[in-house]
């Protein structure tokens, strides 16, 4: 499988840790998609064409079905493209929070996670799941969350596409802020 990997920046500010994850896909990787796409555009808009032309009145649910699953497809392809030329995911380790953002070229919602109340910090294991591993790991998507807790019952994960000893640093730095705020606390 050819995989993708992530480049982690760390920066210290005055409003905390800032770390940086930015995707880390070859130049041929980005071509290889954006030629996907293109292809997966042409012959899909031949194919529909092609139907439209000779349209029965049978043909109409199988056609939708096919627009479906072209437009799905289409969808996450540009999706992974665009991430792999602009997006970045930023965790901010402040005092008593630590602030999340996937960041589409500046776009993007912040998260904010208070870090008394955070369980169960950790990597995400997939030793069990093979498949998901390896189909998270290729170029083409942009899963592959390498880091997961638990916040107010809910579970949550980032860390796109982080090897094993990125992910264990970055956990190590955000449960060194989560000690430093349990020894002010109490």
């Amino acid at each position: 499988m050819i995989q993708s990997g992530a480049k982690v920046t760390v920066e210290e500010t005055d409003a905390g840790t800032v770390i940086a994850i930015l995707p880390d896909s070859s130049q041929w990787q980005r071509i290889a998609l954006a030629v996907w796409i293109g292809v997966w555009a042409f012959t899909g808009i031949l194919t529909m064409v092609g139907m439209l032309k000779a349209l029965e009145k049978d043909t109409i649910p199988f056609l939708l079905v096919f627009m479906a699953f072209w437009f799905y497809f289409l969808f996450y392809a540009v999706r992974s493209l665009i991430w792999q030329r602009a997006g970045t995911e930023y965790i901010r380790l402040s005092e008593d929070t630590l602030d999340y953002k996937r960041s589409w070229n500046a776009y993007g919602q912040v998260r904010s996670y208070d870090l008394e109340t955070i369980k169960n910090l950790g990597t995400v294991n997939y030793d069990d799941k093979k498949f998901v591993k390896t189909y998270n790991d290729a170029f083409w998507t942009i899963g592959g969350e390498m880091i997961g807790f638990e916040y107010i019952g809910k579970k949550e994960a980032l860390g796109f596409k982080l090897s094993d000893a990125q992910a264990k640093e970055i956990v190590k730095r955000i449960e060194r802020n989560r000690r430093k705020q349990s020894k002010k606390l109490g």
